[in-house]
């Protein structure tokens, strides 16, 4: 939290940038005290001790609580049902246990058949990674999508062929945290591919791993820090917002089937949950003349946000965008 923000909370939430936003939450001993929880303790003590010291935070935590209350505001819009007091209660306890959802994921202490599979394009996934074809994955901040990341490396494979996961994240906004990451599984966050340093080698390279027959996985739902004005508008949550064209002009340039994945605790207070993993194959074909591709990125877009917004009010305190989506 900057200094502005602590003398006049309310100031910047309307107009300001995720990565504006500095990571809070203590310093790395915290994240420590955390991962001993995690994993020394009966997960439903885990819950209870994340829900008072979650309750202390929000209590103090003036923007925070603004953040969640803007997007829970959209969000009943669509559903009809608006939150109660402690909603935005409710959305940081659910993002604090997704945090710890990374620590026993990273950890290799969920088992791969809590994954629960639905009614969607799963069984055309493997059949896909099966015969040795990668693919570009467009995840979100809904759910938590390390979990296919790091079964992976666990052997928790649900394909009989193995591959690998490299996700492109911007890890600048969560340093504390991915420290910690770090020393529980080296070889896991070396896999990350550094989104403000895309170039042609790495887009040549990410392409390369895919027709080995891995996944690039990217989130669709957050802007570039660095590319702020290059961005995708579209109705999100009844109301226009800005989503990275990066993201989706990166499907096109490796020029590989795309299939948004998604996976969300059933429960969504109960980190003992099993997981609704969504798999969706798009129906946007990005091999088209540069004439036509703005407009076949837009498509893609929408079907994504489809997606997106449909899980949203299924779970709505389960996506994790703490700042102004509809600004920034």
């Amino acid at each position: 939290m900057s200094d502005s923000q602590k003398k006049n909370p309310g100031s910047t939430v309307d107009n300001e940038h995720w990565s504006d936003i500095k990571e809070v939450g203590g310093s790395l001993w915290h994240f420590r005290f955390m991962l001993w929880v995690a994993c020394h303790l009966p997960l439903f003590m885990v819950e209870i001790i994340t829900a008072v010291v979650c309750f202390f935070f929000w209590i103090g935590a003036t923007p925070v609580r603004a953040r969640s209350r803007i997007y829970l505001d959209h969000l009943s819009k669509v559903s009809g049902k608006r939150s109660d007091f402690l909603g935005t209660y409710k959305h940081v306890y659910s993002f604090a246990l997704s945090m710890m959802e990374k620590l026993l994921g990273w950890k290799g202490a969920i088992s791969i058949n809590r994954f629960e599979r639905q009614d969607d394009d799963m069984g055309l996934f493997l059949d896909q990674l099966n015969r040795g074809e990668g693919a570009f994955v467009i995840c979100s901040h809904l759910g938590n999508m390390e979990m296919l990341r790091s079964f992976t490396e666990y052997d928790g494979f649900l394909t009989k062929k193995r591959f690998e996961v490299f996700p492109v994240v911007d890890l600048s906004g969560t340093t504390k945290f991915n420290s910690l990451l770090r020393e529980l599984n080296p070889d896991l966050i070396d896999k990350i591919i550094d989104a403000n340093s895309i170039g042609v080698d790495s887009a040549i390279w990410m392409k390369e791993k895919i027709q080995e027959g891995n996944l690039v996985v990217i989130a669709g739902d957050r802007t570039s820090a660095n590319s702020r004005n290059r961005n995708l508008v579209t109705n999100f949550l009844g109301e226009s917002a800005s989503f990275p064209e990066g993201a989706f002009s990166l499907a096109g340039i490796l020029n590989a089937p795309v299939y948004f994945i998604f996976a969300v605790r059933k429960k969504d207070f109960n980190i003992r949950s099993t997981y609704e993993f969504h798999v969706i194959r798009s129906k946007t074909s990005l091999n088209c003349s540069r004439k036509d591709r703005p407009e076949r990125l837009k498509e893609l877009l929408r079907e994504y946000t489809e997606v997106l917004e449909r899980l949203c009010v299924k779970h709505p305190y389960q996506w994790y965008n703490f700042f102004n989506f509809w600004e920034g």
